[in-house]
């Protein structure tokens, strides 16, 4: 991977506030109406990512009626006089609901793969991984300790694929701090971890899921991962300067490039063979299809 495309793909820190210049006179409803659509999306996007978890699923009906709630509340807010006409409320409301139900909800059926095949040296590059060397199915799964879906396949699908096939399947992971620093600095805790105990890893890496998993509110830096290490038998000091160094930074934005290089665009990501799959955190029954299909070919 290029420095060129390392450095293009930066991690998105999904709180940052950016500034919105004001309106003018003449594109004031343009402006308000477009306020309305983000705020309808937005929430949508909350509802769906709360629902997510292993809830009850809304229907698109559902999550429509809310979004019918948030627009008539943004028509009515003071000093927002945009006037949307109902077929133009009921636009934006599809709008806002079918962009965001396909971007939280993991599809039902695999996405068609592209068709160019990425060299396992590349694909896989050194990253840490589990199973067989010399597995005849190769799974490397892009992911972000701070990714909910990613908790969950990672919790739920992966012991599942290892258990079902122990001399069949190899899975490698690789990071794709789409969720800003605290997601690299993440990363860069396994790297630190693995650099004292190769077993360790998988350790730190099953620790940051879990506390993602279990929704854990302790923040994600240099003392909270320092002591994860500590529990883990490792030695605090010789870990929190390796993290502290940034020693790692360079190869975990390098997974992130590769991972923008092969059209990800959310986590978690998989590349299986070589080939690229959208698929998201999708259940066993779904890998379990594809792992057979590449068996019996």
């Amino acid at each position: 991977m290029t420095e060129e495309h390392t450095q293009e793909a930066q991690p998105i820190a999904l709180h940052d506030e950016r500034p919105t210049p004001p309106p003018s006179s003449s594109n004031a409803t343009a402006w308000k109406t477009a306020a309305i659509v983000l705020g309808v999306a937005f929430l949508v996007a909350l509802v769906l990512l709360a629902t997510s978890g292993g809830g009850d699923a809304l229907s698109q009906e559902q999550v429509r009626e809310i979004a019918r709630t948030e627009i008539a509340a943004a028509q009515l807010a003071p000093g927002n006089n945009a006037d949307l006409p109902d077929a133009d409320v009921q636009q934006l409301i599809d709008q806002a609901v079918g962009t965001q139900v396909a971007a939280l909800q993991p599809t039902n059926t695999p996405i068609p793969p592209t068709p160019t095949i990425i060299p396992a040296a590349d694909v896989e590059d050194d990253d840490a991984f589990k199973g067989p060397e010399d597995a005849p199915v190769v799974i490397v799964e892009f992911s972000d300790f701070q990714c909910p879906y990613c908790a969950r396949w990672a919790t739920q699908t992966l012991p599942q694929i290892l258990e079902a096939y122990p001399d069949e399947v190899k899975v490698v992971y690789r990071d794709f701090p789409i969720f800003g620093e605290e997601s690299v600095l993440a990363s860069m805790a396994t790297e630190c971890a693995e650099e004292q105990d190769a077993n360790a890893f998988w350790e730190m890496h099953d620790r940051l899921f879990e506390r993602t998993a279990n929704q854990e509110q302790t923040p994600i830096n240099a003392e909270t991962l320092t002591g994860y290490a500590e529990e883990m038998g490792l030695d605090g000091e010789r870990f929190n300067t390796c993290l502290t160094s940034d020693k790692y930074r360079d190869e975990v934005m390098a997974d992130l490039g590769a991972a923008s290089s092969y059209g990800l665009r959310g986590t978690p990501g998989f590349v299986i063979n070589g080939v690229v799959y959208t698929i998201g955190a999708q259940p066993f029954d779904v890998f379990n299809g594809i792992i057979q299909s590449l068996l019996q070919s």
